[in-house]
Order: C-alpha cells, then structure tokens, then sequence
C-alpha cells in the first residue's frame, strides 16, 4: 500500500534530463534508472521519484512521487519539503487521485500531509488486522527522534568540537522498542532522552588481571538521569550538555559499577519496524471486541 502523487509542469514539457540533473548530487538521492531514491540514512526515511514514458491512451504526467503506507507519522514531514521544492523548482501541478488527496490542479502542503495520513491510518487499520503484532512507541516520542536525528548534524556544528553528539536508535531490547544512545566512555556530550545508554567502557573499563578488557554496559533513563542533572553544564532543549576536562568520579564510579552487557541480546530495528502505538491500539483494540 502507497501514497502516488502525480507531476506535470503548469506549460511545456518536462524532460529525463532534467530529472536526472536535478536529483543528481542531491543530498541522500540515488539515481538509478528512471528513479531517484530518497534514503535518509540517519533518520531512516525513504521514498522515491520516478520519470514515465509518455504514454498516448492517457494525460501524461511525467513525474510520480511514491511513499509507503504503514509507516511512522513523521514519514510525510521529511517528504513534504522534498516535493515542495521538487513542484517550485519546476512549477509543476499535480495530480493527486487518494481519498481525501488534493485532486488535481495546484499543489498544496497541508493537503498532501493530511492526504499522506488519511491513507497511512488506512493502512495501519488493514495491515492490523492480518498482523497485529508489531513494535511501536509513542507518536510524541517517535516524533522526537526523527527531529533529534534530522538535527543532529547542525547540532553537532553548534556545541565544542570534542563534545559528542549521538544519534537515537530504535532497539528490540528484552522484546520491546526502545530509544537508546551511545555514550563511550562517559565522554563530554550532549545525551538526549532516551530509554537506554549504551556505555563503551575503554578508558573507563574494569581491570582484569591486571589489564583492562574493553566491554559494553547498559544503564536506564531513570538510573542515568540524576547524574546528567548534577553534571550537566547547561540543558540543551531537552538534552544535558555534559563538558569537562576529565569524567567526573561520581560518574565515573557508576558506569564502572555496570554489568558487562552482550550486544548480541540486543537487536537494531529500522525506523520502519516502530510504528505509532496509539495507531497500533486503536485498530487492535477496535478488532478485538
């Protein structure tokens, strides 16, 4: 199941070159064939422009745009400027067939955003009902990992050169979607809120007759929490900027304090696999009375 939005310019036509000179270079496109793949690969969204043919036995709009239903939420907030620019850069119109679409004619943000979530919802309700089985996790906190993830490269350019900004994966961590970010060696850094830290222990690893073998640790939000509040040096949003010459012992003692953990307990879950939990509960609920 998919969202296909159709593109034809206002006047004159629309070339394969001029396809591929626009997508070519962009940033997280590949231009394979007659397609421009869009892959982000920190956020984890994809979707992806096409060129037709020309086909006489129909109006001939050059250009369609397709994203997958079943998806997370934010999915249409990184596609929705991607086409925009893609319609003003080309002074397209569009054709837009979905229920609740935008019809044809001018192309409008709010409509294709609603229209994109009319018809995910669509999805989550049929896709349910044959597996209802799924990840999931709050749309709110969804929502603030892609914006965390999406940022993360300005965000890195903003604070000091050696303070480590991480990036927020989804884990299948004791059977359950998680957020979780790594944190090496209590490293100066700026720690968003997430449901686990992963803690690389190299400087900070125990000593086992009598040398240091390098491990992983787990601590949780709540355990991790207190400490980022006596240590911070400011809040950064809703993140803790951590900067210091050395670790703080207080930190320093806890995560050596840690149980070494076995990475290959934990899976990694493409952003795809974590859906919106109140979606997911309100057609698994619905098809369960």
């Amino acid at each position: 199941m998919s969202y296909d939005l159709f593109m034809k310019p206002q006047n004159g036509d629309f070339s394969k070159e001029q396809f591929d000179s626009y997508f070519h270079g962009r940033k997280n496109y590949t231009l394979e064939d007659s397609q421009a793949w869009y892959q982000n690969e920190v956020t984890g969204v994809y979707f992806v422009f096409e060129y037709q043919e020309q086909d006489d036995d129909n109006e001939y709009f050059p250009i369609v745009f397709n994203m997958n239903f079943f998806r997370p939420t934010f999915f249409v907030k990184e596609a929705e400027p991607e086409v925009r620019e893609f319609i003003s850069t080309f002074n397209l119109k569009v054709d837009d067939p979905q229920t609740h679409g935008m019809g044809s004619g001018d192309f409008n943000s709010e409509e294709f955003s609603s229209g994109w979530l009319y018809g995910n919802e669509f999805g989550y309700q049929s896709i349910l009902e044959d597996h209802p089985d799924v990840f999931s996790l709050p749309t709110e906190q969804l929502e603030a990992v892609w914006s965390w993830n999406i940022h993360k490269e300005t965000l890195q350019e903003e604070v000091e050169d050696d303070v480590f900004v991480p990036l927020i994966m989804l884990l299948n961590y004791k059977g359950k979607a998680v957020t979780a970010c790594v944190w090496p060696d209590a490293i100066p850094s700026l720690i968003p809120p997430v449901d686990i830290v992963l803690i690389g222990r190299n400087e900070l690893a125990s000593k086992r007759w009598f040398k240091k073998v390098e491990d992983m640790a787990i601590g949780t939000w709540s355990e991790i929490k207190p400490l980022l509040e006596r240590h911070k040096n400011k809040m950064h949003g809703q993140a803790y900027y951590l900067f210091y010459q050395s670790v703080p012992k207080e930190i320093e003692k806890y995560v050596q304090s840690l149980k070494s953990f076995d990475l290959r307990s934990l899976e990694r879950l493409s952003v795809d696999q974590v859906l919106n939990r109140e979606l997911i509960q309100k057609y698994v609920v619905q098809q369960g009375n």
